[in-house]
């Protein structure tokens, strides 16, 4: 059903910091409280492993931005956004409510509300954020219409909580004073044009800044995966040679280097499922504008097998290596051997690299399953 007055987007990344902050809540708390209800509707009888799920999202959203968010462009109306939120909550329990703003202009109000998806699953670590996997499990429909449902599904629930826009009185004093003139002014039309572009002009710019943003962090994510194929191209010449020399290096580089291979796991994982998604669209070559093949080459050369090693491997580097402290003249660093700064550096590099492909395919999958609900 088609609501006049109201429209829904989705965008893959945090809103703009725009208009009037209405409300902010804690991020992982919130994780926490969905994560733990999911699993205690699944698993009646096990344990909830509260330590590692804690421990997985703390240090997961350090390396990866969680947020995604919906925007809801009203013309002539306003919404009651409090009571909007709750209705949110209870509808979709699989999803975060992170925090909101509002912005108007003239006649029309855009509320920005930022979110983050959580999808169970049946293997490995039980949790994953995923908008496609998480709308799946909620909504209950057929992996092509998910977004569209979840767009229509919020515009019916906007819909319920519709009230009239508050109109300042320096506005309405303005607005009585054109009417009262274009009694007397054959320009009045022209007028009305002008201000009906300006309200496009103002829209317009706001959706340029949420896509001027998702380019910023698609050239990011391009990046990355550029960076890391040159990473694990590069030629280990001297492999063998001073395996055991001791390399300081700074703690901070050292502890996003461990997150990463840590963390590789979960984004072979979710590479699967989306690679697997992807083919069964209709997606052509030109969409795909990353260095595809190359990609597969580097990740045939790993085996699952190879993948579910990596947290042992890297407990054997940690129990090896030494944290010095921040002393007077030093920041804090960290005494590794090169063996294994180098096993880490190219665990990271392969993150880098599964990770950029995972947003990219995500992007082209969403815009796929929009295609295909408009």
């Amino acid at each position: 059903m088609v609501y006049q007055n109201i429209m829904v987007d989705i965008y893959q990344a945090a809103s703009p910091a725009v208009g009037e902050r209405l409300f902010d809540d804690d991020m992982l708390r919130d994780i926490y409280y969905i994560c733990e209800e999911m699993f205690q509707n699944k698993n009646k009888r096990v344990p909830y492993p509260q330590k590692e799920v804690e421990e997985y999202f703390e240090e997961f959203h350090t390396i990866i931005s969680f947020f995604k968010h919906v925007e809801i462009t009203l013309d002539f109306v306003d919404l009651d956004w409090s009571a909007l939120l709750d209705e949110l909550i209870h509808t979709f329990p699989q999803i975060a409510w992170i925090g909101g703003s509002k912005e108007k202009e003239d006649n029309r109000v855009v509320y920005y509300i930022d979110f983050v998806p959580i999808a169970y699953r049946e293997n490995g670590f039980p949790f994953m954020v995923n908008l496609l996997q998480s709308l799946s499990q909620q909504l209950k429909n057929d992996e092509g219409d998910v977004l569209d449902s979840f767009i229509s599904e919020i515009e019916r629930l906007v819909s319920k909580f519709i009230q009239p826009l508050k109109i300042a009185k320096s506005e309405v004093v303005e607005k009585t004073e054109v009417v009262e003139y274009s009694e007397q002014d054959e320009n009045y039309l022209l007028k009305i044009e002008e201000a009906v572009s300006r309200e496009r002009y103002a829209k317009e710019r706001m959706r340029l800044a949420n896509k001027k943003l998702e380019v910023v962090i698609d050239q990011m994510e391009r990046q990355n995966l550029s960076r890391a194929m040159k990473e694990l191209s590069r030629p280990s010449n001297e492999e063998n040679e001073n395996w055991d020399q001791i390399l300081k290096i700074d703690l901070r580089e050292y502890s996003q280097l461990l997150q990463k291979a840590k963390f590789l796991e979960q984004s072979w994982m979710m590479n699967k499922e989306l690679v697997t998604k992807s083919e069964k669209m209709t997606i052509s070559d030109n969409q795909l504008t990353y260095e595809r093949e190359q990609v597969r080459s580097f990740k045939d050369s790993v085996s699952t097998n190879e993948i579910y090693l990596i947290l042992d491997e890297c407990k054997l580097i940690e129990s090896r290596v030494k944290i010095k402290k921040k002393s007077w003249f030093r920041q804090p660093h960290v005494r590794i051997m090169k063996m294994d700064y180098e096993s880490i550096l190219n665990k990271a590099a392969y993150f880098d690299l599964i990770q950029g492909e995972n947003y990219l395919l995500e992007q082209i999958v969403l815009n796929e399953e929009s295609v295909v609900g408009d």
